[in-house]
């Protein structure tokens, strides 16, 4: 295709694009700017990195920690395990004590009571469990009521009941013949 210019005006020429000296200011502002910005992400980046470090080490400070404490319980468990084991063999060895010295206590209440009540005498006595049955003699009526009123005061027995009292006849001197059921009160426990 021809073209033919009918105006006879010359067509204008597309020029470059100048460059100026005006221009170097901001472009150095910017520079600079950049530098900035790069040298302190630099920074943080290093700080950062040093922080990941520091945590780091205080991740396999706790973890071994963590396995220490783990050990010191492991042996807590153990020891509360055979404290509690030997505390329940104490109670058992304090329980079989109490329990062997019971007959003797017993024993030294009722001579006791016996020795505190003039002109009586035991002849039988039976234990089954807790209850307990008394038999003996004595040269009055008021000697077996102070038995019993000695046997309540002791407070080793409760329930104390006079089963039975007769009069024997046939000797010079009149003896009564008693029977008392009581129950023994269960020794405290330390």
């Amino acid at each position: 295709m021809i073209r033919v210019n009918l105006l006879g005006l010359p067509k204008p020429k597309k020029r470059a694009p100048t460059v100026t000296l005006e221009g170097r200011g901001p472009l150095v502002v910017l520079l600079v700017v950049l530098v900035l910005v790069g040298g302190w992400e630099y920074w943080r980046y290093g700080r950062l990195q040093q922080q990941g470090v520091d945590l780091d080490s205080q991740i396999r400070d706790l973890q071994a920690e963590k396995v220490r404490l783990e050990a010191v319980r492991a042996e807590y468990e153990t020891f509360s395990k055979q404290t509690e084991l030997l505390s329940k063999r104490i109670q058992i060895i304090e329980g079989l004590s109490a329990r062997r010295s019971g007959p003797t206590q017993l024993l030294n209440t009722l001579a006791t009571t016996v020795s505190q009540t003039n002109s009586l005498w035991l002849t039988g006595f039976e234990q089954v469990g807790q209850k307990i049955t008394i038999e003996g003699v004595a040269l009055n009526k008021r000697a077996v009521a102070d038995f019993i009123t000695h046997l309540l005061d002791s407070k080793a027995f409760s329930d104390v009941d006079l089963k039975e009292t007769y009069q024997e006849t046939g000797n010079d001197i009149p003896k009564y013949l008693f029977t008392v059921n009581a129950e023994q009160v269960a020794p405290p426990t330390g």
